[in-house]
């Protein structure tokens, strides 16, 4: 760790799609083992900012990023992007298991960096769907397909298949956008169960969700160029009840968005 406690840290980021200035001098310290949760209208660059933790921004062309990213102090675009991504892991808005048994995609990642023994590779995935709490579920069908899963059971085995290659950072992009209600409770009691051992960052749409499942929330806007900047970040329960700035407030309250 870091001396400030801060696991992530951007100073005074930008990043640019060719001429177009997609975030604008963003400054955030995200916190070790807590849940932050990234908010603000369509549009305004919270996934990008997300993508910029594993450097998934940099697989489309014409991307240029300013400004510092910290991962416990070092320079993440310092960082080889294979090791980096064994430590930022990633859960998508929609499930995206591959077309392979349960088993298979959890032990995907493992089986990449290397690890080839089975009795090796079974404790690993027996321990990351404990973990994404699917294990009761699908323990004695692991052979079958996770595209014949549920949705919600899909999204807990990607975050198993996340889980198993032992990350610090898990970023979670609407992990819950695409499911029914009693599914999106179970992720979020989930996330809650996990920060103890990972720090999570989640992108959402749904205040309400952000409100319940987060420790700390930033509100991102749009400038008149429709580039994306972060208005306020702090504590969940202070920014929903006694937010800074207008803006803000306009946004938690359903002015605007």
């Amino acid at each position: 760790m870091s001396m400030n406690g801060a696991k992530l840290q951007v100073k005074d980021y930008c990043l640019y799609y060719g001429q177009f200035q997609a975030l604008c001098s963003v400054d955030i310290k995200i916190p070790a083992n807590e849940i932050t949760a990234i908010i603000g209208p369509s549009g305004c660059g919270k996934s990008t900012f997300l993508r910029t933790f594993n450097r998934m921004n940099d697989l489309i062309p014409g991307v240029r990023v300013d400004g510092e990213v910290l991962m416990d102090g070092a320079d993440l675009f310092g960082m080889d992007q294979v090791e980096l991504r064994r430590y930022v892991g990633m859960v998508f808005q929609r499930p995206n298991p591959f077309p392979k048994s349960i088993f298979d995609n959890v032990a995907y990642g493992p089986r990449v960096n290397g690890i080839t023994d089975r009795g090796q590779l079974g404790e690993i995935v027996e321990r990351s769907l404990r973990r994404a709490a699917i294990w009761d579920e699908v323990k004695d069908d692991l052979g079958k397909s996770a595209l014949a899963l549920s949705g919600g059971q899909q999204q807990r085995v990607c975050i198993a298949r996340a889980l198993a290659v032992q990350p610090e950072v898990i970023l979670m992009d609407e992990p819950a956008s695409a499911l029914d209600p009693i599914a999106t409770l179970r992720i979020e009691e989930l996330i809650q169960q996990l920060k103890e051992d990972y720090t999570i960052v989640i992108v959402t749409h749904n205040m309400q969700q952000a409100a319940r499942a987060s420790d700390f929330t930033a509100f991102f806007m749009m400038n008149e160029d429709r580039g994306g900047y972060l208005v306020e970040y702090g504590p969940t329960k202070s920014l929903f009840t006694n937010p800074k700035h207008k803006q803000t407030e306009d946004y938690i309250t359903g002015r605007f968005g």
